[in-house]
């Protein structure tokens, strides 16, 4: 059944694309609109579908990035001596095309669906509009009320745990530095995730996963603005993938709106949106939600009750397989995280494990941790400058 939905997709798009002809005589004569339009400063004549253009567009660069990507790797077997490798390589070439291909699929029917949850317009960055008023992060919330859910209160750190078995272990911390992004301060958020694990001699240690530099900025009525990120995926120690780092501004990317104050039920908008690399979007689905029994049920260190939890569901049209529930309780931020794939609760969580106003309260019996100096020197040790004195 899939197979076929997949078939019938993948026809719809190969018609909806036939208006995006690449043949000279259709380029001329947008290229004539295009040179008219210049001319005069306006398009409006011309009936637009700015979204679903772009998602037209990003699916037949996908396909051509799949392509490459089959042709690379099918020349590399050429060169392979031996007969079976060799035709290993081209079976793992075909394998990886084909699923290439369905990723495509995927990407642009949620592209597609965005279009339609969203409507057909040109997004603009929140920053641009007039109307907003962005503040200096130090003058909350002694000027400016403080967002209930995610916080730019200097000191304010954060320990989760999650991963399948509850081996990772995540710190959030928002330092008192600010990054200009378009001219608004944004305060620097470090989100660091480690594994954690034993060495040979049964002592605990923790392996890098991910580091990475968030830049929020706030409104006076207390909205979250996301002015971008710095990524840096490790294995084995080593950065190998800056992948999801963008600012805001940068290279035609857009930020967008973190977590609204006063957020709607049933309202969505984009979170950020560098084309093929950030697409992160949020839909509130509650005001006052509590985890059901089939969710697992509450955070236990960290209860939704009696008032109830702001729940969102936070997706991206890059991997929309993988979507996440997401918890969050007034006044404390984020509490817990529970992953789905294709729609289907998978049973792995993140919860907070503890919270604080600086780094010390790792130090602290409610964070659990084993031997909170261990994760004191990690970090340390990858970003000193930004998280320790000396």
């Amino acid at each position: 059944m899939k197979s076929l939905l997949r078939v019938a997709l993948a026809t719809t798009i190969a018609l909806g694309l036939l208006q995006f002809s690449t043949s000279a005589s259709a380029d001329d004569r947008r290229e004539n609109d295009r040179y008219a339009d210049d001319q005069h400063g306006d398009d409006s004549h011309r009936w637009q579908a700015p979204c679903q253009t772009s998602a037209s567009n990003l699916f037949k660069a996908c396909q051509l990035d799949v392509s490459a990507d089959r042709n690379t790797l099918q020349a590399a077997c050429k060169h392979i001596a031996d007969y079976m490798d060799r035709k290993a390589c081209e079976s793992e070439a075909r394998e990886q095309y084909s699923e290439g291909r369905n990723e495509c699929l995927s990407q642009v029917q949620s592209r597609f669906e965005v279009c339609g949850l969203l409507g057909e317009y040109r997004y603009q960055d929140p920053i641009s509009d007039p109307a907003l008023t962005f503040i200096n992060p130090d003058d909350v919330p002694s000027v400016y009320p403080a967002n209930p859910y995610v916080s730019v209160v200097a000191g304010r750190t954060l320990l989760l745990r999650g991963g399948e078995d509850f081996e990772e272990r995540v710190v959030i911390h928002v330092t008192d530095e600010v990054r200009e992004v378009q001219g608004i301060a944004c305060r620097i958020v470090w989100d660091i995730v480690m594994i954690a694990g034993e060495d040979d001699a049964g002592n605990v240690e923790y392996e890098p996963v991910e580091f990475t530099q968030d830049w929020f900025a706030q409104t006076d009525v207390g909205d979250t603005y996301y002015c971008g990120e710095a990524v840096q995926d490790y294995e084995d120690g080593i950065v190998v993938s800056l992948d999801g780092s963008f600012e805001a501004g940068t290279d035609y990317a857009n930020g967008g709106f973190l977590t609204k104050a006063f957020p709607v039920a049933g309202s969505t908008h984009r979170q950020e949106l560098d084309v093929g690399d950030a697409e992160d979007l949020v839909q509130y689905l509650d005001l006052a939600a509590v985890p059901s029994d089939e969710e697992g049920g509450e955070n236990p260190a960290f209860s939704c009750v009696p008032g109830g939890c702001l729940k969102t569901f936070d997706f991206s049209t890059l991997s929309p397989e993988s979507t996440e529930y997401k918890y969050y309780l007034a006044g404390t931020g984020f509490v817990l995280a529970l992953n789905l794939e294709d729609g289907e609760l998978t049973g792995e969580r993140e919860e907070l494990v503890c919270a604080g106003d600086d780094l010390s309260v790792l130090n602290t019996p409610g964070c659990g941790l084993e031997d909170p100096e261990v994760v004191r020197d990690l970090i340390c040790q990858l970003v000193p400058d930004a998280l320790c004195e000396d």
